[in-house]
């Protein structure tokens, strides 16, 4: 299998070469069937169905096909036997779903064309526990002891507030039961990887149950720098969690939570495309987004280091007419990521050469208040309000590359007579405090049509601080401090600050067509906050295009850019279908962004800005399905299209009538599984998935050559189990070995710096419950 090369894969060609994993499993549990008598499941079973899966997506606990909103739900036992380990193990087979990443720290999810962008606030609310982080750098760590994931697609911000526009990913950690329950799960891989991860929860006494849970994992990666002998991709992280839940009585639950992870591994590890310079299969006539087989050439080894920390108590109370939950969270983020600057060529002691290093030091504090009504009655209703206070210092910090190595200290500006002598530096320091009241109502207007009304209000106030030290750098006969240096400001002066506002209603009628059909339509709106650049780095930009023979008017970054509002409307449809052997979802919906916010890198004067752009349409649909054969094979899929473009862009109206950057124009998944009965209740689970992306574009100059064409990825699974207490997997992905840029960054039109996607991979893991 590891010999295969397939290029363009169909997806019956794809189907193909996974049956045989059906035939040999159906073939195994007949003659299991027929030495010992055991059950055969390849039979029809009346009796089995797809379940009813109760989500958590509007606060309350409501069964999945009644909520009007396209929501995608993976329960615990479909993480088990899926292999969920990282985000992107689910996030990679929902329509209409892009998710970005490296290993550098950062992520991207995209939900039907609305971007998350570096610099900037994520557009997806991210929901642990009850508890919205602030930041998605914390976010993409393994997942362990996990209950429920929900994805909820289209504008949720007027539950779960700011940054909500796109949708929400609420994830639910397993509670401790009322016995003494745990597992433990080891596995090991390609690419000398290896994880462990386990859990046990159970009673301390009548009023008081525990739960601690842990993960590590460790990793070489897929590719190896050719200079340095460097594992670029390697990463190695132990993950832990401890959580109380004290009942003293029917009515008052206290609910604590603690965890964090250490992180370290390579860094900012990407391929660099340069007209004129060839490399690899890259020839260097001409960007080429769909040659991703480039060697890793750099002479500097990356570093990457990172440790986050988060508590969070739920205190709820039940009055009996009501429920009263105060919900207090807390967290702290430190994380360094270092590396050679971009071309990434072996450039040691050669003129120019620099190394870069970027730090963020995060902390966090949020409260919300909710009181929510019972769910029975034909009206219920919920108030609250949240609060949040978050704080950032970025530090970037460029030195000269003298030795192929980085500099031993961090944070600080490095003298001439240092090995490492300082270029440029900058330490913003980004605050931002926010509060927001909300409310909303359900109400059965009729057994069958229901109404949902909700609404927010945020407030958001936002400053920055330029704290870089007001020194004279030898290099440049300026300040660091580019406020200082570019704007003629004082040090004191050095700082903005701005408040924005925004109401985030949303509208849902729902029509039960029959007990298990619903159809919808919504209308909500989406709020993210915007935010400031660095403070000087429009002027540096002018400097730069007045010396390249260009014009103060080409330069449309701004200090500051402005909130991103967007205006959704969704019509959908839920089926449950032949005695819920069937479930189909579908809904159409269409966006109109105002304030866009993309990422604009300038990498000549070192400058990473946000910028707005002032509107961009987006339409599309999308459709799921999972079916239980009467042979009991369960098939499944879905397809999602986006059709987005940017209708508006004064800045630079050459841009208009370009497709908005970040979101494939459609995904596809299709799959299967099934489950063979054997002897003495062992059972046999094979299953098989194919992913296909469409196009995909990177910036909003939709630059030549920087298009990726479609790509497909097939992942197969088999697994052996018994009585649900043990089982053992094999498993593949990408066993195709597609090969792919995953992110594509556009520079300056000549230039990209470019993330190679992972390689075919194969495992094995064990999992024992008790």
């Amino acid at each position: 299998m590891a010999s295969i090369k397939i290029r363009n894969t169909s997806v019956c060609t794809a189907m193909m070469l996974v049956l045989p994993y059906f035939a040999v499993a159906q073939e195994a549990a007949r003659q299991a069937s027929d030495i010992q008598d055991a059950p055969d499941t390849t039979q029809e079973d009346s009796t089995r169905s797809l379940g009813t899966v109760v989500v958590k997506a509007t606060k309350r606990d409501e069964s999945l096909v009644d909520v009007p909103i396209t929501i995608t739900a993976i329960t615990s036992q479909e993480i088990e036997q899926r292999g969920i380990t990282r985000a992107a193990d689910f996030l990679s087979s929902i329509p209409n779903v892009a998710f970005i990443e490296d290993n550098a720290g950062e992520a991207y999810i995209n939900i039907r064309g609305q971007t998350s962008v570096r610099n900037s606030d994520p557009n997806v609310a991210l929901v642990i526990d009850g508890v919205t982080l602030s930041s998605v750098k914390p976010f993409n760590q393994d997942l362990f002891d996990i209950e429920q994931i929900e994805v909820l697609k289209g504008p949720q911000s007027a539950l779960y507030g700011r940054n909500a526009a796109a949708g929400a990913i609420v994830i639910t950690t397993k509670k401790p039961g009322d016995t003494i329950e745990g597992n433990i799960e080891a596995g090991a891989s390609s690419w000398d990887t290896y994880r462990l991860s386990g859990g046990v929860g159970g009673p301390i006494s009548d009023t008081l149950k525990f739960n601690i849970a842990g993960a590590y994992r460790e990793t070489d990666g897929p590719f190896t720098n050719t200079t340095t002998g460097e594992k670029v991709h390697r990463f190695k992280t132990l993950n832990g969690r401890a959580r109380l839940i004290f009942e003293p009585n029917e009515e008052l639950s206290i609910d604590f939570r603690i965890g964090g992870h250490n992180s370290d591994g390579g860094s900012i590890a990407y391929n660099a495309q340069v007209v004129g310079v060839p490399l690899g299969d890259f020839d260097g006539l001409a960007l080429n987004a769909n040659e991703p087989n480039m060697p890793f050439v750099s002479n500097v080894r990356g570093l990457f280091d990172e440790d986050f920390i988060d508590a969070t108590l739920n205190v709820s109370y039940d009055f009996g007419f009501a429920t009263l939950n105060l919900i207090t969270g807390a967290n702290d983020l430190e994380q360094y990521y270092a590396g050679d600057t971009a071309p990434y060529l072996p450039d040691t002691g050669a003129a120019g050469a620099t190394v870069n290093e970027y730090g963020y030091e995060d902390t966090n504090i949020s409260q919300e208040i909710r009181l929510t009504s019972r769910d029975e009655g034909r009206f219920r209703w919920q108030v609250g309000a949240y609060y949040l206070k978050f704080e950032r210092t970025q530090t970037t910090r460029f030195s000269v590359d003298n030795l192929g190595t980085l500099p031993s200290s961090r944070g600080s500006i490095l003298p001439p007579s240092d090995t490492h002598p300082t270029t440029s530096f900058g330490r913003p320091v980004f605050d931002t405090e926010s509060i927001a009241p909300f409310a909303s109502i359900q109400y059965d207007i009729s057994d069958r049509l229901h109404l949902d009304v909700a609404g927010r209000y945020d407030i958001e106030e936002r400053s920055i601080r330029e704290t870089a030290p007001d020194i004279v750098n030898p290099v440049t006969g300026a300040s660091y401090n580019t406020c200082v240096a570019l704007t003629g400001q004082t040090f004191s002066e050095c700082t903005a600050s701005t408040t924005f506002r925004q109401f985030e209603p949303k509208v849902s009628l729902a029509y039960d067509l029959a007990e298990d059909v619903n159809l919808y339509a919504s209308y909500g709106e989406g709020f993210k906050s915007g935010g400031f650049n660095p403070i000087g780095g429009r002027e540096a930009l002018i400097n730069a295009a007045l010396d390249a023979g260009l014009t103060a008017d080409s330069v449309y970054v701004q200090d500051g850019y402005d909130k991103e509002v967007s205006t959704s409307y969704e019509i959908g449809a839920k089926a449950r279908l032949f005695d819920n052997r069937l479930s189909i979802n579908a809904a159409a919906f269409s966006t109109k962004i105002e304030g866009a916010q993309q990422f604009e890198f300038y990498p000549t004067v070192g400058i990473q800005a946000t910028i707005s752009i002032d509107e961009v349409e987006i339409r599309g649909f999308d459709v799921d399905f999972h079916a239980l054969l009467p042979s009991n094979t369960e098939i499944f899929g879905a397809y999602g299209y986006t059709d987005s473009e940017i209708t508006s862009f004064p800045g630079n109206p050459g841009l208009e009538g370009n497709v908005a950057p970040g979101a494939f124009e459609y995904t596809l998944n299709l799959g299967a599984t099934q489950t063979f009965g054997l002897a003495n209740g062992f059972e046999i689970v094979p299953r098989v998935e194919y992913n296909r992306y469409g196009p995909i574009l990177w910036d909003v100059a939709n630059t030549s050559g920087t298009r990726r064409n479609e790509i497909g990825l097939l992942d197969a699974r088999l697994s052996l189990r018994k009585d649900d207490r043990w089982s053992v997997s094999v498993w593949g992905k990408n066993i195709t070995d597609e090969e792919y840029f995953q992110e594509v960054v556009p520079l300056l039109g000549f230039f990209t710096v470019n993330y190679r996607g992972p390689t075919e991979s194969y495992g094995i893991e064990a999992r024992y419950t008790f």
